[in-house]
C-alpha cells in the first residue's frame, strides 16, 4: 500500500421502501456520497441527503462531511 488517499463526491438518489395503506410505497430522494478511496479501494463512505432546493442545513452537513473527509485525506495511513 503506498497510502495514496482521495475523497469522491457523487451524485445519486436512493429508495427507501416503507409501509403503506395498500402494501408499500416506494419514495427517492436525492443526496451526494462522499467516499473515501485509499489506494484504488473504498475504505468508507457517508450519505448526505439533499432536497431539491437544498436548505443551510442540508449546505452545512455536507460541508461538515466533506471536511472530514479531507482531515482524513492529510492524516498518516492507518496502521
Amino acid at each position: 500500500m503506498t497510502g495514496e488517499r482521495q475523497v469522491r463526491l457523487r451524485l445519486g438518489t436512493r429508495e427507501v421502501s416503507a409501509p403503506a395503506e395498500f402494501g408499500r410505497e416506494v419514495v427517492k430522494y436525492a443526496g451526494i456520497t462522499v467516499q473515501r478511496v485509499e489506494d484504488g479501494d473504498l475504505v468508507g463512505q457517508a450519505w448526505v441527503p439533499v432536497g431539491t432546493t437544498p436548505t443551510f442545513a442540508d449546505d452545512e452537513a455536507l460541508i461538515a462531511e466533506w471536511h472530514e473527509a479531507l482531515q482524513w485525506t492529510h492524516a498518516p495511513a492507518d496502521v
